[in-house]
């Protein structure tokens, strides 16, 4: 309890200087967004805390959130609003899966046909943008209901591959699950929810015909996205030959490049870089503006929150059993998978996936989406998992 205080204070002491460097060299005094930010997780973490789960991870959270709002502030203040309202209604559906008993909800296809009915839905109704028709309008509402699929999806997964059964069932709702993602010509979501699902299935009983099959799916999969859909064959093309399509489609990722090189060692500094010279700089590429910005060191640090937070995971996993276990697990695959994809493609290590970095980049459906698996892997602390705040001080 000390150490997760000590981190409060200086956590408080980050925002503060943040906030005092913008007063002093740009005139600029926005201070009642990170105070709403800091209120808030000081909130959820009492909260947490006072039901008996494990708060860990949430200073991890809120730093995240808030490198994600510095960010989005250099680029647009608008995006940084928007991430902040995201960050509070994600809030409370960290709540709701700290507090209803999601897991344990014994109708487990009802999770399948969840995701397939949101995607089934946003293929037929839904609208284009970035050559996806990934988003749905409800009255005055637009957002991404793949994003609350993932969720439903890895959670069935979790409930069905716990059980000693055939797998005819769960490869089924994975191939129309993948068919649904390809109508609306979002493969990003498919690639990842598909690695969560063979990762699950090796995971509870590995074998290496198993193995074998899902890399041997993964290859047909990319070499059918390539050939059948002309914006994953351009992502290809400007993964392995950017600079001979620097006036276009390599565009992106040649700047992302530059941006992490010029960063060097410690940045340019908060408010140096060219973060309007990157394309989609506050959806795709803001791990690049942090790299110009913080530089190699601020880098390490967004990974190190990263990797802490999949360590609270683990701690409160290696106390539960059976179809908890496998949910928690696959929602923190979930999290932390779409981390390694966006960060590679930065990185130039995989083709650009099109997905946001989590709890970062602006996307208030994602946001929320991610905050509710934050809930449901929280709630399963105060079932029996390891919980820090349990231990003595």
């Amino acid at each position: 309890m000390e150490l997760l205080s000590r981190t409060w204070v200086g956590f408080t002491g980050w925002i503060a200087a943040v906030l005092l460097w913008w007063w002093l060299l740009q005139g600029q005094v926005i201070w009642w967004q990170p105070a709403a930010l800091w209120a808030l997780f000081a909130a959820l973490w009492l909260v947490t805390r006072q039901l008996g789960a494990d708060p860990s991870g949430l200073p991890f959270t809120a730093v995240l959130v808030f490198c994600g709002w510095i960010i989005l502030n250099r680029i647009d203040p608008v995006f940084a609003e928007g991430h902040l309202l995201g960050t509070a209604l994600g809030s409370l559906l960290f709540l709701a899966g700290l507090l209803l008993p999601l897991v344990r909800w014994p109708l487990r296809r009802t999770w399948a046909y969840g995701a397939l009915i949101l995607l089934a839905v946003t293929a037929l109704f839904g609208e284009s943008a970035g050559g996806a028709k990934a988003w749905l309008s409800v009255s005055c509402v637009r957002f991404q209901p793949v994003e609350l699929a993932k969720v439903f999806f890895a959670v069935y997964l979790g409930k069905e591959l716990s059980r000693e059964g055939s797998l005819r069932e769960p490869f089924l709702y994975m191939i129309c699950f993948g068919l649904l993602l390809a109508w609306q010509r979002d493969l990003g979501p498919a690639v990842l929810v598909f690695v969560v699902f063979c990762w699950l299935l090796l995971y509870n009983s590995f074998a290496w015909y198993k193995l074998l099959g899902c890399l041997a799916a993964l290859a047909v999969a990319f070499v059918g996205a390539v050939c059948w859909f002309p914006h994953v064959e351009s992502r290809v093309l400007a993964w392995l030959r950017p600079w001979d399509y620097l006036d276009s489609r390599g565009y992106q990722v040649v700047q992302g490049l530059f941006a992490l090189r010029s960063g060097g060692l410690v940045g340019q500094g908060l408010g140096q870089g060219l973060v309007r010279a990157i394309p989609h700089a506050h959806t795709d590429y803001g791990f690049a503006v942090l790299g110009e910005e913080f530089g190699f060191l601020g880098v390490c640090a967004l990974l190190l929150c990263y990797l802490s937070l999949a360590f609270w995971a683990v701690r409160i996993l290696d106390g539960l059993e059976g179809e908890q276990r496998l949910v928690g697990l696959g929602l923190t695959l979930l999290l932390h998978g779409q981390t390694v994809l966006v960060t590679g493609g930065v990185l130039r290590l995989m083709p650009v996936a099109g997905m946001t970095l989590p709890f970062v980049s602006y996307g208030s459906s994602s946001l929320t989406a991610q905050f509710l698996m934050l809930g449901i892997v929280a709630g399963l602390s105060r079932g029996g998992g390891r919980s820090q705040c349990a231990e003595p001080s």
